[in-house]
């Protein structure tokens, strides 16, 4: 037995001095999820898109396939002309049309990007932000199963669309350069309400907050204002409430929410409930997150 254990320690000697030879790097970058790595290419936003993911370990893509866009565990809501179009598909059901942006107009989106919805983020908000960030140069919703490709007039145009690991937003084309005010103030509303919808779970919130209002399906519908309820849908939801709130100060300047028919005014906030849960809802971001949510409705381009 003595024997077999000195052969055995002999043998796990040799091996740890067995010569390998040098290490060398592998010649092609490190993948990063999946088949994706970074850069995707030489032009000079690309290396402010490495930069980026390094900080965030968020990916920007500007090169995807429509299966990435459209794959989730239950379906693929990516549009595909070749089979979407059969008139056997169950009616009422839409898709995505969402092709890659075009590479020419991608640093003009990328600054879209960063103006309406990363400069207002603080740093940890901004660690939040999902697997992937797509560029899209449009996304478009499609009825299905009409039996035919359906018209531009039949789809829907959408700024910004929420998959199962990542956001896509639209505007990777030439029509980015004609973007009215009109146009940039709608897509920032979109973008950061989505973003915030996505990573709503991963948020904090005060307690506070939802000792104010009776959150009951019996309450009528004109007395909502006066329980510090803004839809009468979510009467009952403290979670879609909570929301509610989040979208009042992204949708709306300080100065709209006050002036006269704003739910900040008195007449409208008769018992001043509305007040009390928004300016808890805004310092919990300030003190929280180092976040002024109220700073995203008062940026409005005329």
């Amino acid at each position: 037995m003595k024997n077999m254990l000195w052969l055995f320690l002999g043998c796990c000697l040799l091996a740890s001095c067995w010569d390998e030879g040098e290490l060398t790097p592998t010649p092609e970058p490190e993948l990063i999820y999946g088949k994706y790595t970074l850069p995707q290419g030489d032009h000079d936003y690309d290396d402010d898109i490495v930069e980026f993911y390094k900080q965030y370990t968020s990916l920007i893509l500007y090169k995807f396939t429509a299966k990435d866009f459209g794959w989730s565990p239950a379906w693929n809501a990516a549009y595909d002309v070749s089979k979407d179009t059969a008139q056997d598909i169950e009616s009422n059901v839409s898709k995505y049309y969402a092709p890659a942006a075009d590479e020419q107009y991608v640093g003009e989106q990328l600054q879209l990007l960063y103006n309406k919805l990363f400069d207002y983020l603080s740093d940890e908000l901004m660690h939040l932000l999902p697997q992937k960030i797509l560029l899209c140069s449009t996304i478009e919703q499609v009825p299905v199963g009409l039996g035919y490709d359906p018209t531009p007039e039949e789809r829907t145009f959408l700024n910004v669309y929420s998959g199962y690991y990542h956001i896509a937003i639209s505007w990777g084309s030439a029509k980015i350069l004609a973007m009215t005010a009109e146009e940039r103030n709608q897509f920032k509303v979109d973008l950061c309400t989505t973003y915030f919808e996505v990573i709503s779970s991963a948020l904090e919130r005060p307690q506070d907050f939802f000792l104010i209002s009776t959150y009951t399906n019996d309450m009528a519908e004109g007395d909502i204002y006066a329980e510090g309820i803004l839809d009468y849908n979510n009467r009952n939801s403290v979670d879609k409430d909570w929301f509610d709130y989040i979208k009042l100060a992204i949708e709306n300047s300080i100065e709209d929410l006050e002036a006269e028919g704003g739910v900040l005014n008195p007449a409208v906030d008769v018992n001043n409930k509305i007040r009390e849960k928004y300016t808890i809802m805004t310092n919990f971001f300030k003190d929280r997150y180092k976040f002024d949510i109220q700073a995203i409705g008062n940026d409005v381009e005329r």
